[in-house]
């Protein structure tokens, strides 16, 4: 008869590492957002309601432009990991995965979305003048 202790049980059935590194991942992403959300607010927000050539001119801007290529990535990036995590905790085994991989595909097909809007902009507004 073998005798196990509950600390021989338990190893194997979860990694301590595991989530630390997952909250570490979130938690510097987070500062990320914060960073790019107070950019945000203090330049992109104000071209909000502006006409269309303001907007254009406001957007190509290398600087603004830059911010909304960042937020656009970051906040998928974050959102990834948020949704797997979801995901992992609280849907049926077997459906987890299939969902962590439609969640992932949407979410970086809606980032490559976004990314291909501005770069539409930017082409265009080169082209144009």
């Amino acid at each position: 008869m073998q005798y196990l202790t509950d600390r021989k049980r338990a190893e194997g059935k979860g990694s301590l590492a595991h989530g630390a590194e997952h909250q570490l991942e979130v938690t510097t992403s987070s500062y990320m957002m914060t960073a790019l959300v107070v950019l945000f607010l203090f330049r992109i927000a104000p071209l909000i309601g502006a006409p269309y050539e303001v907007v254009v001119e406001g957007l190509t801007r290398p600087f603004n432009f830059v911010i909304i290529a960042l937020f656009v990535v970051s906040t998928t990036y974050h959102w990834r990991f948020n949704i797997k995590k979801v995901f992992e905790d609280y849907v049926p085994h077997g459906w987890d995965f299939a969902g962590m991989i439609i969640t992932t595909a949407l979410g970086w097909f809606f980032c490559g979305l976004g990314l291909f809007a501005l770069a539409k902009i930017l082409i265009a507004s080169m082209i144009a003048g």
